[in-house]
């Protein structure tokens, strides 16, 4: 068994980390505690689909039960009983998740019936018409903010994070703390799932599917404590973002990139970011140019000797660039171009700060590197001027 004494140790630093990493972000105190929540309410969902391997620590039922527990009551304990947690309407956690799930499955094109064909359907006399578990009205205002939205990573995002404001709200306004948010997301799932359980699996996996880097990354702290504190306390959010941004992507191409960032981020033999790198939204364009320049010159690494293995990659936001010659700025408008384009993301001007909070922007600069990477390694020339 374990040494209780350790894990709550170990615990406490990865609650100060997170909490602190959403501090940085500038994430809206609504915001925190919709997210946890919705970590509380989806972490046997996480469990399931972690991207870190937890498979050394299930070999045995006993295992299993024992790392699940510890990863389940890492941020903090539950009860499980959502009548503990009585001050919340807990409609307002089933308005926010199922539309999420109405707005993902209206962009996908699929439309509600899938979705609710996915959920429990029971009906409560024996004339009456069949009656959907977890299944309410939607959120009018979410429905129409996204009426005529595209199917892409910002909108995903901005979407995400206005789901966990909407929850956020209620748990703010009832004074419930941090790790109280987490609490009470556990004890309403399993409220929920005690109805329905596959369909409440199903309305959490739809959104952590499409959970975003930045809050991938956020999600992945109890996991990555679990297996390996040591680096998740030394990472910077920037870094997890991206870790978290590549993810399902080749390996041999994420891991060169990730080398390369290694390199340019830190100080050498280092866990300390070089002071060039402050992320701050004040004087966004010139920490965008900074990546964009930094990023471009992996070419001058042994990174390029991977430059056949990078062109057969068939996952390029612009494969037109692939043997292509142009200047420097050539290049970055098409990178930033590209990136609106796929993501819908626009890029730093000097006019407007435009980004929702430092966590937006961090997860455009993490996207910004990776894409300059990619596409910086299969041009065929960066010319020093325009040709006449």
């Amino acid at each position: 068994m374990k040494n209780t004494k350790n894990i709550k140790a170990k615990n406490k630093l990865m609650v100060d980390k997170l909490n602190s990493d959403m501090d940085l972000c500038g994430l809206s105190i609504e915001i925190q505690k919709g997210f946890l929540f919705f970590m509380g309410a989806s972490i046997n969902i996480g469990i399931n689909e972690s991207v870190v391997d937890l498979s050394p620590f299930t070999q045995t039922d006993e295992e299993q039960r024992e790392t699940f527990m510890q990863i389940i009551h890492s941020y903090s304990k539950s009860s499980g009983i959502f009548e503990d947690y009585g001050e919340l309407h807990d409609g307002v956690f089933l308005e926010a998740i199922y539309t999420f799930n109405t707005i993902f499955f209206s962009l996908n094109g699929s439309g509600t019936e899938e979705l609710d064909s996915n959920l429990r359907s029971v009906k409560l006399t024996k004339n009456s018409a069949p009656s959907i578990m977890n299944k309410c009205e939607p959120h009018k205002g979410l429905m129409e903010k996204y009426k005529n939205a595209n199917y892409n990573l910002n909108t995903f995002h901005n979407l995400i994070e206005d789901v966990f404001a909407h929850t956020g709200k209620e748990l703010h306004e009832n004074e419930f703390d941090l790790q109280k948010s987490y609490e009470a997301g556990y004890a309403y799932f399993c409220m929920q799932s005690s109805t329905d359980i596959k369909g409440s699996l199903f309305l959490y996996k739809t959104m952590y599917n499409m959970l975003t880097p930045l809050y991938k990354a956020l999600y992945s702290y109890p996991f990555l404590n679990f297996v390996y504190p040591d680096i998740l306390l030394t990472n910077h959010i920037f870094s997890n973002s991206l870790q978290l941004f590549y993810v399902g992507i080749d390996a041999t191409i994420t891991q060169s990139i990730h080398r390369f960032h290694q390199y340019i981020f830190y100080q050498s033999n280092s866990i300390e970011l070089r002071e060039v790198w402050d992320f701050k939204l004040e004087g966004g364009q010139k920490m965008q140019d900074l990546v964009f320049i930094n990023a471009q010159s992996i070419r001058e690494t042994d990174v390029i000797s991977l430059r056949e293995h990078f062109l057969a990659f068939d996952d390029f936001m612009n494969p037109s660039l692939k043997n292509a010659k142009m200047t420097l700025n050539e290049f970055y408008y098409q990178i930033l171009v590209g990136i609106k384009e796929k993501y819908n993301i626009n890029p730093c001007n000097k006019e407007q700060n435009h980004w929702n909070n430092l966590g937006d922007f961090i997860q455009f600069l993490g996207i910004l590197f990776y894409e300059t990477c990619l596409h910086a390694i299969v041009l065929d020339e960066i010319i020093e001027t325009e040709q006449e």
